[in-house]
């Protein structure tokens, strides 16, 4: 039998909580940011996804008595985590930037804070989540774009080999810039717009005189992508002239851009107040202290720039940045395991998604050589890395 729990479901995680606990740590809370290390070539940007799937996994029941026991024999962890799991993780607070958001890298795109032990089963959970969609909603988003803002319909959900696998799939597309999808349970289970047509054709078999358009879908044109090298395939049929009235994205959950998120504690709980931390380990590639982003927005509503801010620190001035106001990008998802507010719609993440494209540069969306988007640190949170004594 599978463990229902998604907290039973990784065992090097299982193993790490096991020694936090018994190290001394398991009711200090901590901080976990997660981030993506660095852009993927030619890859101006990034587009947050997988949220609320993540909040949904950390929001389920703890798992049962008997599913504790049992991956307690096979992992070999002690008593005393086998009851803390017994009582699910509810303690724990999530931020994110919500579904559809422009991201880079170096700046949070979630965190996640609570007692270390929880913290630590819970972003095991939610990394891989996170991962995937951020790389299916990019690679939707890029396709969108190589399509010149066609038409363009998810059919890589249609290839999951499970139901919650292809509801990720087309959520994420539909995020990152698909305005439909070929999968009937992600339509009617999520409102993404159904779009398809058969795709056997009958030849002499079908009734004399029978014409496409009055038994066999819309008289118009549907292009199904190769499922690899997508982008290519678009850009190509552009150059080509190739005319479509939609193309149907095959790969999206199988090549394309690739990510290296990680996530690290940024920070200890200490008699009462957070002291910044590079990772567990005392990593010096670890940005410490727990951060926001604001987005800085000029007259015209365009992004000038992100900067990454200490939490407790005063925001940098608009105008000293060229820009007319500043949005913060994170918001409050999880309180004490319970989620704030009901489930967004996919189509509210695509919104998003469309909307935020239009206000880069130009120049970051391209999808070959795009300009590098400004992303910088607050003074704060500089004076807090060079702190490090063995920087150089």
């Amino acid at each position: 039998m599978i463990a229902s729990s998604p907290l039973l479901w990784d065992g090097l995680s299982l193993l790490a909580a096991d020694r936090a606990l018994h190290a001394g740590l398991g009711e200090r809370r901590a901080s976990f940011e997660f981030s993506v290390a660095e852009m993927p070539r030619h890859t101006g940007f990034l587009v947050a996804a997988g949220l609320e799937e993540a909040a949904a996994m950390l929001a389920r029941p703890a798992p049962s008595e008997d599913d504790v026991r049992r991956a307690q024999r096979a992992v070999g962890f002690h008593d005393d985590l086998a009851r803390r799991l017994a009582t699910g993780i509810s303690a724990l607070d999530m931020d994110a930037v919500p579904e559809g958001t422009p991201i880079f890298a170096g700046a949070p795109l979630a965190s996640i804070d609570g007692p270390l032990v929880e913290a630590l089963l819970a972003c095991a959970v939610i990394a891989p989540i996170l991962k995937r969609a951020v790389e299916i909603a990019t690679r939707a988003a890029r396709l969108h774009l190589a399509a010149g803002g066609g038409l363009l319909i998810d059919g890589s959900a249609t290839r999951a080999s499970s139901v919650p696998e292809a509801l990720a799939i087309a959520r994420a597309a539909h995020v990152g810039g698909a305005a439909a999808t070929t999968s009937a349970v992600a339509a009617s289970q999520l409102g993404i717009p159904f779009r398809g047509e058969a795709m056997l054709d009958f030849g002499g078999l079908s009734a004399a005189g029978l014409r496409a358009e009055d038994g066999w879908g819309p008289p118009d044109r549907l292009v199904a992508l190769a499922g690899v090298d997508e982008e290519a395939q678009l850009v190509e049929a552009h150059r080509l002239d190739v005319r479509a009235s939609g193309w149907i994205a095959l790969g999206l959950a199988a090549s394309g851009v690739s990510i290296a998120l990680r996530h690290e504690v940024v920070a200890l709980e200490q008699e009462g107040a957070w002291v910044p931390r590079r990772g567990l380990s005392d990593r010096a590639d670890v940005l410490p202290g727990r951060k926001i982003v604001a987005r800085y927005l000029d007259a015209d509503s365009r992004a000038v720039a992100d900067v990454v801010h200490l939490a407790h620190e005063r925001m940098r001035s608009p105008r000293g940045l060229g820009a007319a106001r500043l949005l913060p990008l994170a918001r409050a998802v999880l309180r004490n395991g319970r989620a704030l507010e009901a489930p967004e719609a996919p189509r509210a993440g695509r919104e998003r998604s469309v909307s935020g494209r239009h206000q880069l540069p130009a120049s970051v969306t391209y999808l070959h050589a795009p300009a590098p988007y400004r992303v910088e640190p607050s003074p704060a949170v500089v004076q807090l890395r060079d702190a490090d004594p063995r920087r150089p």
